[in-house]
């Protein structure tokens, strides 16, 4: 008999240190994969690149850039993927706010800190406004690692509108795909089909 409560008392402290040692891996929830730093909005320039001498220079517009610090704690990651949503306010017409979505997926992550951007063309901030949010949703393998909103929210206000797609360009659909590029992880090639 004795030997039997000992058996289960046994089992019964191992099973509450593996409860507790699940319970402390997801206390460390999304953070300790990847952390986001900074959500850094900004108008920029289009970039100038001379390529003869003498060429003429048209007259340079403003982009709107969003840029992405991050953290990753792995020492690889296989891929990254980060979901922006930017929500627009109209200057005119019948709708109150625009919704759009772009995403963009590096690989080969290592360990450390790094940046991500994503960018609105000058003609879709002519035509639909001003930037008014700003949410970046980062994934990996299915799995949402980290989430962040500009201005901060606890609400997931991007998913209270159905989004657009197409409008919000990673950097390799832009001329600033050579600015920089060493300061950026590898793009994931987007095959036939947009796989």
């Amino acid at each position: 008999m004795r030997r039997a409560q000992a058996l289960y008392l046994s089992l019964t402290l191992i099973a509450v240190f593996l409860c507790s040692s699940l319970i402390g891996v997801a206390q460390e929830g999304p953070g300790r994969v990847v952390q986001i730093r900074k959500i850094e909005p900004a108008k920029v320039k289009t970039p100038e690149y001379q390529l003869l001498k003498g060429q003429f220079m048209a007259t340079t517009r403003d982009w709107f850039q969003i840029t992405t610090s991050y953290e990753t704690a792995p020492d690889w990651l296989d891929d990254l993927t980060f979901t922006y949503y930017v929500l627009m306010k109209p200057k005119s017409g019948p709708a109150k706010f625009v919704l759009f979505k772009g995403d963009v997926t590096y690989v080969n992550i290592q360990k450390g800190k790094h940046k991500s951007d994503m960018y609105l063309h000058p003609s879709t901030m002519a035509r639909y406004g001003d930037v008014e949010r700003v949410a970046v949703v980062l994934t990996t393998q299915g799995r949402v690692v980290a989430m962040e909103s500009l201005p901060a929210s606890q609400q997931r206000w991007w998913e209270q509108l159905t989004p657009v797609d197409g409008y919000v360009l990673n950097r390799m659909q832009t001329p600033f795909a050579m600015v920089n590029f060493d300061d950026y992880e590898a793009i994931k090639a987007v095959g036939p089909g947009g796989r």
